[in-house]
């Protein structure tokens, strides 16, 4: 594998301009919506000194300036590092954005782990069984899960659990339970700091809580992996090296995995990848329906309170956590396939 210099400032450059876009339409955009963040940031004063107080949040927020020097103060601070603080919480917005990013985060892992596996094992078998009913119908089942609106799921599994099965997945964790046995987040994953601080009932509780919300994440790389696995699987069996293989006898399981599947897998790294991206916003969705905290919860409550530096820096995030997830993609790619070449 090897990563030239061109990729690396290409790369560099258009992460800028897609980084620097993303700050100016959507500082643009919440500037102009209904709403003061000056007021806000006043503390929604009233008497005779409200006004002057809003204007003084109003300089303190470079709101008094120019459009165009309020975007460049702001991206300048973003490229340093200083996001400020939350104009509705008053608290480090890159603190703010963590603890809520770990729980999406975590969300989005525990759903690939089962998204993918299920994916290529139910792809594979699509793939051996086309032509038949059940390869046909396990296609068609791919196409259904993988463009299935997550909210709609979402909504379908937690009324099924609470309403029929009478099971509560809602929140990451019991509250009452998490301070009565002194829970303390270390990294912000729970289900790694209940097993760090030892206590294995507050593990369950959590593994009961984020099992739900992660299967239905799992839908759309499972739906993913079992069209791609199907087609390329398919691709991957007519061909010759795998014919000749058969011919002499290698065993069916060896010609399946070591042939034809490991054809699969630079093809099926590439689109998992930008699928693991793109699940970021879907998490983001099932994590709101589910009343878990993360960054869905986030920006929906910076919205709703015009605190458009918060809102912005959540935005931002979501775009390096594209970037960087694609950049990866493609590295990896690159080192299992020697064809790719960066």
């Amino acid at each position: 594998m090897a990563v030239s210099l061109g990729y690396v400032l290409k790369r560099l450059f258009y992460s800028l301009l897609v980084i620097i876009g993303v700050i100016v339409v959507t500082y643009a955009i919440i500037v102009f919506s209904p709403g003061d963040p000056a007021t806000r940031w006043a503390g929604n004063p009233r008497g005779p000194g409200a006004e002057k107080a809003i204007e003084v949040a109003r300089a303190e927020l470079n709101l008094d300036k120019p459009l165009y020097v309020q975007i460049s103060l702001f991206i300048l601070n973003v490229f340093t590092g200083n996001l400020g603080v939350s104009i509705s919480t008053k608290t480090p917005i890159l603190a703010t954005i963590w603890a809520h990013l770990s729980s999406t985060l975590e969300l989005l892992i525990f759903g690939y782990l089962i998204g993918i596996p299920l994916g290529v094992l139910l792809g594979v078998y699509s793939a051996l069984k086309r032509g038949t009913p059940r390869g046909d119908a396990l296609e068609s089942v791919g196409f259904v899960i993988a463009n299935t609106p997550s909210f709609w799921t979402s909504m379908a599994v937690f009324l099924i659990l609470a309403e029929v099965l009478g099971v509560s997945s809602y929140g990451r964790i019991d509250a009452k339970l998490a301070a009565m046995l002194g829970f303390k987040p270390i990294t912000g994953f729970y289900t790694v700091d209940t097993l760090l601080q030892g206590d294995i009932i507050l593990f369950l509780d959590v593994l009961k809580r984020i099992l739900p919300p992660a299967f239905v994440v799992a839908l759309y790389p499972t739906g993913v992996g079992i069209r791609v696995v199907r087609v390329m699987m398919s691709e991957a069996l007519g061909e010759d090296y795998v014919r000749q293989a058969v011919a002499l006898g290698v065993e069916k399981r060896e010609v399946i995995w070591d042939y034809a599947f490991r054809g699969t897998v630079p093809g099926l790294t590439q689109v998992m990848g930008l699928a693991f991206a793109y699940s970021l916003v879907d998490a983001m969705v099932v994590e709101y329906v589910f009343g878990r905290e993360g960054l869905g919860s986030l920006l929906v409550s910076a919205v709703v309170s015009n605190d458009f530096k918060l809102a912005a820096s959540i935005l931002i995030v979501i775009s390096v956590f594209y970037i960087l997830a694609n950049t990866i993609t493609d590295i990896v790619q690159s080192w299992i396939d020697p064809r790719v070449v960066l």
